[in-house]
């Protein structure tokens, strides 16, 4: 048996305490996708429970402070430094080195100047997308909350050893355009018969952070995306390859940049959209852009929506869905429990762990066997209902008790919000209709998660016999007669008298009395399974647009589209869905506001719904009249390609080219 034991570190902590949830309204944050890595001898490594964010939060100087303002001049950061936010399911190590900056910091040229992290918030932020195997939503949703915001708010006011009123009571704001003090009551984001009183607006600007452990194993980091690049370009560490390197490249320069980055440029930074699995960022990419997302809350922000369920997923009507969970094990995980002791070797128990899920009516009991220290996912598949609804799936874990959700748990529910796309299409196009400030939009920049990586523990005995000695004797006594002369000698006719004499004595011999004894092991195998989703978008005229030629037709008529999906991957049906969903998303509309969702016309292959307004019913999409010569590009997302690392998604354009509109093709003749 192998006993463990724990140091305790103290540290100090700021805890939050909520009493009220509501949501932002405006969110600029979006994620890449991408696989973790583990430890190996004489390398780094990192782990997917251990994972903080550092967070700093700007109160606007004046009602007119918003995303397209200065930052450094409008704005001002609250508190000394950032706060670092960490899960309570593990400890922090004494020796974490971060920094006192955050991202604004750096892309304005500060350098990088590590410091030990002594403070620390200790509540329960949602993993961080990609290298922790979270989600985007889950992110938003709680940078979002106002519970947020004010326990930060809190935070910072510890930190300054003040109050949250004490923070901004000594700052001078222009609202309305009288700049003097204002009541606290007045600035904070505190409500008040149901309303927000805040007259200016707050911005939490978070930035992941992973904890890596140099291969030194003395060194810890707990850094962001910038300050990786930056130690790496600063010359700290190395944390690619050779015999200085890390080997920790796929997190530090890829992962992470690409984990949470920015949906539209705020305050002038720019948008620098992920990179695809695998490739690595530059270290002046990372510093520009990677990493990071903000939320905002607005002066008296009527759009707050009010909500007591934090959603960690958001599902589609009717598809169906994988929700999965990480199971992680402290201790080894085996079939049984031979290995504990002899008697437990003659008469085995089960040993193994048993996770249930319950979504929607389906249930699903996996049994699992991890080694110490691992972790492995655990799904369910099932089908979403046929309406909009919330649906809570329930997870159990029972057995061996090192099994625990996440490494804190036996027990969790999570919360999904199952939506339907499809009630929101365009209204129908009119001869009347102008536009005359139309620009050409671009097409949104968003993340795409094409591969997915996960896989299965297997576990198997293998015996070791060892044979353990066992000498005894093993006795044979045998009566034995001895005859001795007598001492008076012999007699006269020759005859020697004598004595018999009778003894025992032992003919016995040593014999080894060992015996065999299996001192085999448990040996874990894990079965790798890989995912990957691709296709194509093919945008054309509409057979009903008469003078349409090639790929180029006039403004009014209508377009047709074809989008077909593409799944290679190894793991049984079981482990994956097929791709469902189809949006697509028009430059009329600003790629906002209307979409259609897709038909799927055959397997993997998409096209527009039958239109309503459609003389001949056809799956088309109109065209406005008064859209000007150019490019008219339709923009689509595939989605809904379920595996248990999560949704797979595939961003798609093509374009047709508008020369004329349909008026030129009338013509006036007599009766």
């Amino acid at each position: 048996m192998k006993i463990f034991k724990k140091t305790i570190w103290i540290i100090v902590i700021f805890t939050f305490i909520f009493n009220s949830l509501s949501v932002f309204a405006e969110d600029n944050a979006d994620s890449g996708s991408g696989n973790t890595g583990g430890a190996a001898k004489g390398k780094g490594f990192y782990r997917g429970s251990e994972y903080m964010y550092k967070v700093s939060v700007y109160v606007g100087l004046s009602d007119k402070a918003d995303k397209n303002s200065n930052l450094l001049r409008d704005w001002k950061m609250i508190g000394n430094s950032p706060l670092y936010i960490k899960p309570s399911s593990f400890t922090l190590s004494k020796n974490a080195m971060g920094s006192s900056g955050n991202k604004v910091d750096f892309i304005n040229g500060k350098s990088l100047s590590p410091i030990k992290i002594s403070q620390y918030v200790t509540d329960n932020p949602p993993p961080i997308p990609i290298t922790n195997g979270g989600n985007i939503t889950s992110v938003k949703s709680y940078f979002g909350d106002t519970r947020t915001l004010l326990g930060l708010i809190d935070g910072f006011a510890k930190q300054k050893g003040t109050s949250r009123e004490g923070l901004v009571s000594n700052m001078s704001f222009t609202i309305k355009g009288e700049t003097k003090k204002f009541s606290p009551n007045e600035i904070l984001p505190i409500k008040k018969d149901g309303i927000y009183q805040n007259k200016v607006s707050w911005l939490i600007i978070y930035e992941p952070v992973i904890i890596s452990y140099l291969k030194d194993r003395k060194t810890v980091l707990a850094f962001t995306a910038t300050e990786y690049a930056l130690a790496q370009k600063q010359g700290y560490f190395n944390f690619k390859f050779g015999s200085t390197g890390q080997y920790i490249p796929g997190m530090t320069h890829s992962d992470l940049p690409n984990s949470i980055v920015l949906e539209e440029s705020w305050f002038g930074y720019p948008v620098i959209s992920p990179l695809p699995d695998d490739v690595y960022w530059s270290e002046d990419r990372i510093i520009s852009g990677g990493g990071w997302g903000m939320r905002m809350l607005k002066p008296n922000d009527m759009d707050v929506v009010e909500n007591d369920t934090t959603y960690d997923y958001e599902y589609r009507v009717d598809t169906d869905v994988i929700t999965s969970v990480r199971i992680y094990a402290r201790d080894d995980i085996t079939p049984d429990n031979r290995h504990e002791s002899e008697d437990d070797y003659e008469s085995p128990k089960k040993n193994t762990a048993t996770v249930t899920m319950t979504a929607n009516g389906y249930t699903k009991s996996t049994e699992v066997v991890i080694p110490g220290g691992g972790s492995e996912l655990v799904w369910i598949k099932w089908h979403t209902p046929s309406t909009p609804q919330d649906v809570i799936i329930d997870v159990r874990v029972t057995g061996n008790p090192s099994a625990k959700i996440d490494g804190k748990s036996r027990i969790a529910k999570i919360t999904g919000k199952v939506v339907d796309l499809g009630l929101n299409p365009p209204p129908n196009p009119t001869a009347n209709d102008t536009n005359k400030e139309f620009t050409f939009p671009n097409i949104p920049v968003k993340a795409e998660k094409t591969t997915a990586n996960w896989g299965v523990y297997s576990c198997s005995w293998v015996p070791n016999w060892v044979w353990y000695p066992k000498w005894e004797w093993e006795s044979n006594w045998v009566k034995k007669t001895y005859r001795y002369r007598h001492s008076g000698g012999c007699k006269s006719d020759g005859s020697c008298p004598g004595h018999r004499r009778t003894k025992w004595v032992d003919k016995g011999k040593w014999v080894d009395n060992g015996r065999w004894v299996d001192e085999g092991n448990w040996k874990y195998d894990f079965t790798n399974y890989k995912a990957t989703l691709s296709a194509d978008m093919n945008l054309y005229p509409d057979s009903k647009s008469p003078t349409a030629k090639n790929k180029t037709i006039k403004s009014g008529y209508g377009v047709n589209v074809d989008v077909s999906t593409n799944i290679h991957s190894n793991a049984p049906s079981s482990h994956i869905t097929y791709a469902q969903n189809v949006i697509t998303y028009f430059p009329e509309f600003n790629y906002k506001s209307y979409w259609r969702l897709l038909d799927m016309t055959s397997y993997g292959d998409f096209e527009f719904k039958q239109n309503k307004y459609s003389t001949y019913n056809n799956r088309v999409h109109f065209t406005p009249i008064w859209y000007p010569d150019g490019s008219y590009k339709v923009y689509g997302e595939v989605i809904d390609m379920w595996t248990p690392e999560g949704m797979l998604r595939v961003n798609l354009d093509d374009d047709v080219n508008i020369d004329g509109n349909l008026f030129e093709d009338w013509h006036i003749g007599p009766k």
